[in-house]
């Protein structure tokens, strides 16, 4: 199963850590090389360490770093207190997101939604996303406007049923959709859970244990 791959990159676009400027080893993320020149260069994540300790569920988070509140391949609709994630999640998100849009060229960008708090632990509205391993997307509209679908038939059901596949075949440990969007994956990886029709939620593995 292909993996998220880091490399070194000039000029890096660096994302915060948790309030404090660093000048980490700059990595990039790419899982596609066709046409990827054309499409500029990959953004940059810093290597900070993050940590992501205990569970999604019961964790926290140690020197996570903080989603851009736009690049060229994603929106983000959360606030800034919400796009918390370890530099692994981040780079993880980027890659998938330039893919989609490099295999979609006609696709808008992908809205991101809640990832984390600063330092992780409990998070109103969620059981999970305590430490970093957990993303919010919000699937594409059919209409192309950069807002969550609030309906079902709002879905552009072929682009989120891509966006899975990558989410899947790039390493996902999750991949948790609606019960009513029609998307489907691999048993055991994608799996039907409620209050998921407007969004995919994107779980990864913890590298450290």
């Amino acid at each position: 199963m292909q993996r998220v791959q880091l490399l070194q990159m000039t000029q890096p676009t660096v994302v915060a850590r948790q309030g404090r400027a660093v000048q980490p080893t700059a990595v990039r993320t790419s899982l596609t090389s066709a046409s990827a020149a054309a499409a500029g260069p990959a953004v940059v994540v810093p290597e900070v360490g993050s940590i992501a300790a205990g569970q999604t569920n019961r964790g926290r988070l140690i020197n996570g770093v903080q989603l851009p509140a736009s690049g060229p391949d994603w929106i983000a609709l959360s606030p800034p207190s919400n796009r918390w994630t370890t530099d692994r999640m981040l780079a993880y998100l980027f890659a998938v997101l330039r893919d989609y849009r490099l295999a979609n060229p006609g696709a808008p960008q992908v809205m991101i939604g809640d990832l984390s708090l600063p330092y992780g632990g409990r998070f109103a509205g969620h059981v999970s996303h305590q430490n970093g391993l957990d993303a919010d997307v919000f699937y594409p509209r059919l209409d192309r406007s950069l807002q969550a679908p609030r309906r079902v038939r709002d879905v552009d059901r072929a682009l989120a049923q891509d966006l899975v596949n990558r989410f899947v075949a790039a390493g996902a440990q999750f991949v948790f959709v609606g019960p009513h969007v029609g998307l489907g994956g691999p048993p055991g990886i994608v799996q039907v859970l409620k209050d998921h029709d407007d969004h995919v939620h994107v779980r990864i593995a913890n590298a450290r244990r």
